[in-house]
């Protein structure tokens, strides 16, 4: 067990000065998976814009902003999971005071963003699946950045006025748990109930996705290369919707649990806390990568951004095989 002697004392409640291995462990992977997430989401990001794929379909764009709010999840969690390691040193507290309240603030905003692009990105493939004909005529680009717009808006306000009302009423002190700026009876009253309906309308959704890819499959034989594609992109989707949905039930499960303050950390409230922040931060790289191992698009746009990869591809459609 790592422990330091001296106690920050200038909160209500002394900075915690001790971690057990196991707790350090699930942070520094944690922030491992964090610093993943930093570096491949605005690369994904940066190949779908120098290949200009945003605007070609909807659901290219509806992947952007699910690279956005992976983005900012992970580095809201590894930023708050940063200031309880930091709490181990001699950092100051002024600066630790600052990383508990921009983690936990940008924490929660990233989980309502994150929760409420899975929901899009899943009623999209539903409609292009079970209604392909009116999805090509009602699902344009720009209605798409229309209610991403809303999306993103609604749920940025949903996360930060509550935070700004409880801070109005209390003094600014470090929470343990990023929820905990959040009033009690917000929590108690919209956003549990908020996470226990919106997993399992995902969860319906991925369901009838998968079901619906299935039947097609078998029916119908792709035509033309977009039908192809679009068969591509809904494998894909069932796959990167999955890997959210297994990486939230920790988190959902952690909502029915209550903390007892002063248990031991192994087997407490607090490590299964912490082992449900890595849980919802490794989906937010591993989705990046199964877009270029699932999409051609997506491997193309990726391997003509890295310069050694460029030159091969370039070669190899110039030098066919014969």
């Amino acid at each position: 067990m790592l422990e330091t002697t001296e106690f920050l004392s200038t909160f209500a409640t002394p900075l915690s000065t001790q971690m057990t291995n196991i707790q350090l462990g699930l942070v520094s992977a944690t922030l491992a998976a964090s610093v993943i997430t930093i570096i491949i989401n605005p690369l994904t990001l940066l190949a779908l814009f120098k290949q200009k794929m945003i605007t070609k379909s909807s659901i290219n764009l509806f992947i952007a902003s699910l690279c956005c709010s992976d983005f900012l999840l992970g580095f809201a969690l590894g930023l708050f999971q940063l200031q309880n390691l930091l709490q181990l040193t001699s950092t100051s507290e002024h600066l630790i005071a600052v990383l508990n309240f921009v983690g936990g603030t940008l924490s929660v905003t990233g989980f309502f963003v994150s929760n409420t692009n899975t929901s899009l990105v899943s009623l999209e493939r539903a409609y292009a699946t079970l209604a392909p004909f009116k999805y090509k005529t009602h699902m344009s680009v720009k209605r798409a950045s229309i209610i991403l717009a809303g999306a993103w808006i609604s749920a940025i306000l949903h996360a930060v006025i509550p935070v700004a009302i409880h801070i109005a009423g209390t003094s600014i002190d470090l929470v343990d748990y990023s929820y905990e700026l959040h009033p009690y009876s917000f929590r108690l009253y919209w956003t549990i109930p908020f996470m226990y309906i919106g997993t399992a309308a995902n969860v319906v959704l991925y369901f009838i996705i998968v079901i619906s890819f299935f039947k097609s499959r078998k029916k119908v034989q792709p035509s033309s290369s977009s039908e192809l594609r679009s068969r591509r992109m809904t494998r894909t989707v069932t796959m990167v919707i999955g890997t959210i949905l297994i990486g939230n039930v920790p988190i959902v499960t952690m909502a029915a649990l209550v903390d007892e303050a002063g248990s031991p950390y192994l087997w407490s409230y607090a490590m299964f806390n912490d082992i449900a922040i890595l849980c919802i931060t490794i989906p937010t790289f591993i989705n990046n990568f199964l877009y270029v191992w699932q999409l051609p698009d997506f491997n193309r746009a990726f391997r003509r951004l890295l310069p050694g990869t460029r030159i091969a591809t370039q070669a190899s459609t110039s030098n066919p095989p014969t």
